[in-house]
């Protein structure tokens, strides 16, 4: 559009720069809020690992975190078909779902301080990411087409490896299985991730009803708790 040929070259390195940026961004963020809620679920198994003043239980969930989706990377590389077909589909149902929870907290909240006449402001983007994304990964689990569904493509693979048939682009049986294991892992990933955001909404209807019956706001900020004062030894010196 813009110079034509002579400037494609520019444009292109453009465009994989703002991808590189977006999925750097993306990983950033989601490690931080990862950390956060894994060390909210293991302070609950064991206390000291749910302070976020502890440097040792900061670094536990930091690495817990980064091996869940290093795992996916890894497996993405490695896979015959590319990373894109496996980790990308996965990925953009994921991030839009996680959309999708933060807005149904939203709508509880505005509901529990008593602003109900503000909630179409989070309910109507609400809607949308849930159809879209719920029927995103209802395709990509349950569709006969092997380009869409995890599980079909996971079954042609699967069979194929079993009856010793190569499939191009995989070299090997063993690059054959690995294309089943994957699409597998990211189907049964999928029906997770929905059924998470189909019990968030449960959670979410039910909650807003009993916050609707209430004459007064019940919204409650968790009480404030001062963390230990830790001095840097450039700040002491």
């Amino acid at each position: 559009m813009f110079g034509g040929k002579a400037t494609e070259a520019l444009w292109y390195h453009f465009a994989i720069l703002f991808e590189a940026l977006f999925i750097l961004t993306a990983v950033d963020a989601g490690t931080r809020a990862g950390r956060f809620m894994i060390q909210d679920l293991l302070g609950h198994v064991y206390a000291p690992l749910g302070r976020i003043d502890s440097i040792p239980a900061n670094i536990v969930a930091t690495l817990l975190c980064v091996f869940g989706w290093g795992y996916f990377v890894y497996q993405g590389t490695v896979d015959p078909l590319g990373g894109v077909n496996t980790i990308w589909p996965l990925f953009g149902i994921g991030n839009q779902m996680l959309a999708g929870i933060a807005l149904l907290l939203a709508t509880v909240v505005l509901i529990k301080m008593k602003r109900e006449r503000y909630t179409w402001v989070t309910l109507v983007p609400t809607a949308w990411l849930l159809v879209c994304t719920l029927s995103a990964a209802w395709q990509k689990v349950l569709s006969s087409d092997p380009t869409i569904g995890f599980l079909v493509l996971a079954n042609k693979y699967s069979e194929a490896a079993a009856a010793g048939t190569l499939i191009a682009p995989a070299k090997t049986i063993a690059e054959m299985q690995r294309v089943a294991f994957n699409n597998y892992l990211c189907g049964g990933m999928t029906i997770m991730f929905a059924l998470l955001v189909v019990a968030m909404a449960y959670f979410t209807v039910k909650m807003a009803l009993r916050a609707w019956r209430q004459p007064a706001p019940t919204a409650a900020e968790t009480p404030y708790r001062e963390a230990p004062l830790r001095v840097s030894y450039a700040t002491a010196h």
